[in-house]
């Protein structure tokens, strides 16, 4: 009878050991396949391999502890049909998140993260997004396949009913388990594997990534990072711009591109992916050495918006109380314009159209183009040449009033799944590089349909990117990954000139306005390019949550933990660093912005009616 009994309660525990042995292979299994789609940036030593597989069974075991209690409350229950489904949709929910992991990681080189959490609050994009870039029946037929052999081989070991006795206390450990690994397990434990930053993504879960990120999109700058007494913070002050083009106050537009690596570029090594832009460099005011401030269209269009350096966790786009604060578009319409956003998509996707309508733009979306003005669209938004189309619309509309206006303009095709209209380049459809190129030819087609308007001459274009396509490296923060391309083009109103200067994204708001001559009360912390020494030029790169101060050929990096590291920049090309001491006048630098800019925002001190800034 003992041995009956013990020979019962060992079959539960069976089934609970190979479910846990089944999970741990799935898991090991999309790690092997990540660092094989890596194997050109990733280095092959053994005893990284080992200690990223390692700890990632440390997460797994983690996140295991929290899927075994429904399982172990399904054996308690002792029910063989509800054994045996469970199991089966737990199989196919654990493969659907490996394949889901890899696939993610293969677009964005790391694990589930912030993006992942943004992406799955705007479902209709998700699944649009997925729907449009993958064979997603072919898909989930296969992940199907994999769980029903998955589940045939192993089914034997689910035949489990009332009449096999029960232990609790065999299940205890079980419940107790998550309360001990919870607490104890940090994601910065990642950190210690290896330098190269894509074997500290693949160590981590996908489940246990995602989850963080979500209870982490907002973090407090004086909580997790490094904080000093005495900001340094520019206080308020009065810009005088005044030069031979103040009088003529240009009409302006600037395109935000979606994703438009400056390595496209000729002039950057470029190999005809962008004939137009290129053509355009000899005709503009180029910045040679711009970049980007995050790896997220909100990023950018906060930079370019606000000319803030990024603060840790959620763009101020995506913020509350994020409305009537100091920014481009204010200086614009106290000098008498007209502003607009006009975005090809649905903009309240990331919030962009309660941001821009919160501090005093029109806003001008998707639903507001027609039907039959759609030559092609995909669920992130028109084709750019139907995008363009609607500014064209904008400025005539502004031009036969008689008001000069101020256009946000922010793209969409260069985006998954790369799709647009038929017979407008040399290059199927479906890829990055050729939607990169289509982008290319639809703001040629703009500037060609523009140029025969009488507005014009009267008209400074800027060509910007929001982001690179992707901000990831071997290096936590690769810095050849936020180069992004950033020209003027303006034929008749300003000279082609190369800028070598080393230039944010947050400061082309002040340097475009000092271009044009435009004078205005500041509250910028970005600055104007062309008003500074060499030995002022500095750059802000980020994720959301590590935040980079770049100063000559150094990188110094703030942390959540209240930790700041220093590289020097050996290769701008190749993100190839050398750690180093890290030079506190630079931290301390680093921190009056990045601490200042959270300060300034938390208090209210970028609205443009607050105090003074002190």
């Amino acid at each position: 009878m003992i041995k009956k009994q013990v020979t019962r309660i060992d079959k539960k525990i069976k089934a609970f050991i190979i479910v846990m042995a089944t999970y741990f292979l799935i898991q090991i299994g999309a790690r092997v396949v990540m660092i094989s789609m890596m194997s050109d940036s990733v280095s092959t030593f053994i005893s990284e391999m080992i200690s990223t597989l390692a700890l990632g069974l440390v997460f797994d075991l983690t996140v295991w502890s929290v899927i075994a209690i429904p399982l172990m409350i399904v054996l308690i229950i002792r029910k063989e049909t509800l054994t045996k489904t469970f199991v089966f949709w737990l199989y196919f929910f654990l493969i659907l998140i490996a394949v889901s992991q890899v696939l993610f990681f293969k677009e964005f080189g790391t694990n589930f993260n912030f993006i992942a959490v943004d992406y799955l609050i705007y479902t209709n994009e998700l699944l649009g997004n997925i729907w449009q870039s993958f064979n997603v029946p072919l898909i989930m037929i296969v992940i199907f396949i994999a769980t029903a052999g998955l589940y045939l081989l192993q089914r034997k070991y689910f035949k489990i009913n009332r009449s096999h006795n029960l232990n609790f206390k065999h299940y205890l450990p079980v419940l107790i388990l998550p309360f001990i690994l919870i607490p104890m397990i940090q994601s910065s434990w990642r950190e210690k594997v290896s330098d190269n930053r894509y074997y500290i993504e693949i160590a981590g879960s996908g489940i246990y990534e995602f989850i963080r990120a979500f209870f982490t999109n907002e973090l407090d700058y004086e909580t997790f990072y490094y904080t000093k007494d005495d900001l340094n913070i520019i206080p308020e002050h009065y810009v005088d711009n005044s030069n031979e083009m103040t009088n003529i106050k240009p009409n302006v537009i600037i395109i935000t591109v979606e994703s438009l690596n400056a390595e496209y570029l000729k002039i950057f090594g470029g190999s005809g992916l962008t004939p137009h832009l290129d053509n355009l460099v000899d005709k503009s005011y180029l910045f040679t050495r711009m970049y980007a401030t995050g790896t997220r269209t909100v990023r950018g269009l906060e930079a370019i918006t606000l000319s803030l350096p990024p603060t840790p966790g959620q763009s101020i786009v995506r913020r509350e109380n994020n409305n009537d604060l100091f920014c481009i578009g204010e200086v614009f319409r106290e000098n008498g314009y007209k502003t607009d956003f006009i975005y090809g998509g649905y903009g309240y996707f990331d919030n962009m159209n309660k941001f821009f309508e919160g501090n005093g733009y029109t806003v001008k979306d998707r639903t507001d183009i027609s039907d039959d003005e759609i030559i092609h669209e995909t669920i992130w938004g028109v084709a750019d040449e139907t995008l363009f189309t609607q500014v064209l619309k904008s400025m005539d509309e502004h031009f036969s009033k008689g008001e000069k206006a101020f256009e946000m303009v922010m793209t969409t095709s260069n985006h998954r799944p790369f799709t647009f209209p038929e017979g407008r380049i040399d290059m199927p459809d479906g890829t990055r590089n050729s939607s990169v190129k289509y982008t290319d030819w639809a703001i040629n087609d703009f500037l060609e349909r523009a140029s025969s308007k009488d507005w014009f001459n009267d008209t400074v274009f800027v060509i910007i990117a929001d982001h690179q396509a992707l901000a990831a490296g071997k290096a936590a923060l690769p810095i050849n990954c936020y180069h992004i391309p950033c020209l003027i083009y303006a034929p008749n109103l300003i000279s082609p000139e190369k800028c070598d200067k080393l230039i944010s994204q947050m400061d082309i708001a002040p340097t475009l306005l000092g271009i044009i001559g435009l004078s205005y009360n500041t509250k910028f912390l970005g600055h104007d390019i062309n008003k500074i020494t060499e030995s002022d030029e500095r750059a802000f790169i980020s994720t959301y949550q590590m935040l980079g101060y770049v100063k000559n050929d150094t990188l110094i990096t703030l942390t959540p933990d209240k930790e700041a590291k220093a590289y020097h920049i050996n290769n701008w090309n190749t993100s190839d660093y050398t750690n180093i001491e890290v030079d506190h006048t630079l931290l301390d630098e680093a921190i009056d912005y990045y601490q200042g800019a959270a300060y300034l925002f938390k208090n209210n001190l970028l609205k443009q009616n607050s105090e003074k800034i002190k």
